[in-house]
């Protein structure tokens, strides 16, 4: 611990002392700190800040001297000037340009503050969608790092599992799983709100979303406390295209050997209503080949040893459609309503063989098994909501609402078989949920100065939601194998209710020495109660939670900034922690649910430096530490009989201290380059279990576009990681790569892209060894991913290059994605 500590500032002193190495000599400071000209941007309507517009600082005789794009509450600043006549030149799309001349700096006038710049929005109507120009794969905004996916030919035809793995400090391992620096407690939003996809089962939600509707990823790690406190790890949303002023539309169409999907869009925006509808259908295949090696230990001597030998190749259909609306009723008051809805099925059916020694080494058990198991699900959500702002830029109140229905059914067949093709045990279960959601939510925002450079934001939320779960397991009798009877011990009715309240404030500081204060504080209210109709006593449990978040951040010069943060987040145990329900679909295998899990409290704590050259290169650096004393872990305990029952406890420390790197560049004309790695010390202790594992470990990821003649494009990506340290093991390291080449044709509005996936690797492989007081265990997975996708992309129709306002949606950031 004492390591730690030293390392963590030691780190902290040299990031300071090269913060301090970049800035601009305390003798130039003192001749010409005050020598600049400052001003911000204005919406002339809506007197909204016009954040990352072009600012060009020029020169007497009209030639450019330097220039830089707005900060998000619409300020810039040119300091450190010379004695002289100067101008400045406003542009941004959208609005019309602007030019100010003769601003003098003086002896006796250092300094001309030009107040608030009023920008005027100009309409212009196009024949046909274009892209002039790309964005920055990534960028860096005051509270998060951004991922700018559709700037990523690789991701055409993929889906968003294929997204996260290249977005800054995540972690998406071969069967989709997401971390946050480590940590899977993590809250995923789509366009700043919940989605009861997402909140259902993260890792199979991704993969029903197309990587073609995607804009950016942005990956919060501080969160501030306007977020719900839930996802120990931190938040992601993902933004999806937006429709643009005009008719137009959308058409993807994909096809490969591992995943098809056919989808589009279609919308018109006017200058009060707009609606957009999109929908897709898709269908990936997952193919793999498991193999475990076992044994069980009493006392550390070895009782018995299984083997198995599971392969399963399962095509997960799945769709989801979106009808979206907006009204303005004026420039200052505007209503949306969304209607979303969702669905599919996850099989994993798979076939297996199983073999089990006793301490005699001699073989007890030996048979074939097959299993057939569905997960059809769907959610269908209603999203309302009233915007008003106000004259004063930044100023704002907002009521949100919603209501979700989710259903989550079940079942399977599992059937042991005899090598001789006889049936020896059968075991069928079905478990049916539905879960509806209530949520309402306030929010104000209030600026103290017309530059937002001081803001109050005050808000409350209600969120309620109610969970029933009917599930029934029949075996077969010894006697008479092909006859099914109710285990009545294993069958019951759950039923779950939760309940929180929180209310927020938080108030941000600048000062014009470019000092940011960001002070926060949130309370959480939890209720929560399960019933049972038989067997299981009945659990309720209340508690709340005081979050704290303070950012502190100095723009140390026009191109570098250093900022530190510190928070607290939460994760609360959802249903299918909690949910008692064995699925015995593989008996070896064995997961459950623990109705007496407690939530965990994480701190985070974390130190950054960022860098932006004259050339456009970028570097981030992050320093960061989390720790959870109460973590949530899977623990695996195994019997005798080499059965194993996996299960989520409160039984362990868990602290991490690492160091982020990311950076993105040019190198010549046509060549874009960004990546980043990580580098880290995880360490799990189980006091109760008598556990202790720890490891340092690493991450690298690298993209590489080239832009080639007759509009043809080249794109490589890649990730290698050592592995991850867990509780009770660690898993071998992996690897994916790959490889996209696009042409455009139509005049830029169509594009065919191909793809390939890992195309020197079949398949893959990855191991994992665990152990504990009751078993040690080896298992090596086999995963099939090299493949091949085409994907015809085609834009339609006209658009206005209008700015659009942003529509505001419930977040449910407590509801935790597994």
């Amino acid at each position: 611990m004492n390591t730690q500590r030293l390392c963590f500032i030691v780190s902290f002193l040299l990031l300071t002392n090269l913060a301090k190495g970049q800035q601009v000599p305390a003798n130039s400071l003192n001749l010409k700190e005050k020598w600049q000209i400052t001003g911000a941007l204005l919406d002339s309507i809506t007197r909204q800040a016009v954040p990352f517009a072009s600012v060009a600082l020029l020169s007497e005789t009209g030639a450019i001297v330097a220039g830089q794009t707005t900060t998000e509450a619409g300020h810039f600043t040119f300091a450190g000037l010379d004695i002289g006549i100067y101008g400045v030149q406003i542009t941004y799309v959208g609005y019309q340009p602007r030019t100010l001349t003769g601003l003098s700096i003086t002896a006796s006038q250092p300094r001309r503050d030009l107040g608030s710049l009023l920008l005027r929005s100009e309409s212009r109507q196009l024949n046909e969608v274009r892209v002039s120009a790309q964005k920055a794969l990534i960028e860096e905004k005051p509270d998060r790092l951004v991922y700018n996916a559709g700037s990523d030919i690789t991701n055409k035809g993929g889906t968003a599992v294929d997204v996260l793995r290249k977005a800054p400090m995540l972690t998406v391992d071969v069967s989709g799983n997401v971390q946050i620096r480590g940590s899977s407690s993590i809250k995923v939003l789509l366009n700043g709100r919940p989605s009861g996809l997402l909140a259902r089962n993260l890792s199979e939600a991704l993969r029903m979303i197309p990587a073609n509707t995607i804009q950016s990823v942005e990956v919060i790690t501080s969160p501030a406390a306007r977020y719900d406190a839930e996802g120990a790890g931190g938040v992601i949303n993902i933004i999806t295209k937006k429709q643009l002023k005009g008719s137009n539309g959308s058409l993807d169409v994909t096809a490969g050997n591992y995943v098809q999907s056919l989808g589009g869009s279609y919308g018109f925006k006017r200058e009060k209503f707009g609606l957009t509808f999109s929908g897709n259908t898709n269908a990936e295949r997952e193919k793999s080949i498991v193999e475990v090696t076992r044994t069980s230990l009493v006392n550390g001597q070895p009782v018995g040893e299984l083997f198995q030998r599971t392969r399963a190749d399962n095509i997960h259909p799945g769709w989801f459609s979106d009808l979206s609306m907006e009204y303005a009723f004026d420039t200052l008051n505007r209503i949306n309503l969304s209607i979303s809805s969702w669905g599919g099925a996850w099989p994993n059916s798979n076939t297996g063989y199983y073999r089990f020694r006793n301490a005699d080494n001699q073989v007890t058990q030996e048979y074939n098994q097959v299993v057939d198991q569905q997960n059809p699900f769907g959610n269908i959500e209603w999203n309302l909501g009233y915007t008003r702002t106000f004259r004063k830029p930044k100023q704002e109140l907002s009521i949100l609402g919603q209501y979700s229905y989710t259903f989550d059914n079940s079942r399977y067949t599992s059937d042991q078989i005899s090598l001789t093709n006889q049936l020896l045990y059968r075991e069928t279960s079905t478990n049916r949920s539905h879960n509806p959601q209530w949520t309402w939510q306030i929010d104000y925002v209030h600026p103290f100065s017309r530059n937002a450079q001081q803001v109050f934001e005050v808000g409350a939320k209600m969120v309620r939601r109610d969970v029933r779960s009917l599930y029934d397991v029949y075996t077969s009798e010894p006697e008479e194998v092909a006859r099914l009877s109710l285990s009545v011990d294993r069958s019951n009715t759950f039923t779950y209710d939760q309940q929180v309240a929180a209310g927020y404030a938080s108030l941000k500081l600048a000062n014009r020495t470019f000092w940011t204060l960001q002070l926060g504080t949130r309370l959480e209210n939890t209720s929560m109660s399960g019933q049972f109709i038989h067997t299981i006593s009945p659990f309720r449990v209340q508690f709340n939670n005081f979050i704290p978040s303070i950012i502190l951040a100095k723009q140390l010069t026009e191109r570098q900034s250093v900022k530190v943060t510190y928070t607290q987040r939460i994760s609360r145990p959802m249903i299918w922690d909690l949910n008692p329900y064995v699925n015995a679909s593989d008996p070896k295998n064995r997961m459950a649910g623990n109705p007496q899990l407690r939530p965990e409290l994480a701190h985070l704590a974390e130190i950054s430096y960022s860098l932006t050259t004259l050339k456009g290169t970028y570097l981030n650096l992050a320093l960061y530490r989390r720790q959870t004393a109460n973590s949530i872990e899977d623990i695996r305990t195994v019997d005798t009989s080499g059965v194993s029952l996996t299960t989520r406890q409160n039984v362990a420390r868990n602290a991490r201290t690492g160091l982020n790197v990311n950076a993105a560049g040019q190198l010549g004309r046509n060549w874009k380059i960004n990546g980043g790695g990580e580098f880290y010390y995880a360490n799990f202790s189980s006091p109760a279990l008598q556990v202790q594992n720890s490891g340092w470990l690493w991450q690298l990821t690298l993209n590489l576009a080239y832009q080639l003649p007759r509009q043809y494009a080249v794109q490589a990506n890649g990730i290698y990681s050592t592995g991850w340290v867990l509780l009770q093991g660690k898993n071998s390291a992996w690897y994916d790569y790959s490889l996209a080449v696009r042409k455009e044709f139509w005049d830029k509005k169509a594009s065919l892209t191909l793809g390939v996936n890992n195309p020197f690797t079949y398949p893959f492989r990855q191991q994992n060894d665990s152990q504990s007081s009751t078993f040690r265990s080896h298992t090596a997975n086999h995963y099939f991913t090299r493949s091949v996708k085409l994907t015809f992309s085609w834009q339609f129709g006209q658009v206005r290059t209008e700015p659009d306002e942003p529509v505001r949606k419930i977040t449910n950031d407590d509801a935790r994605s597994k």
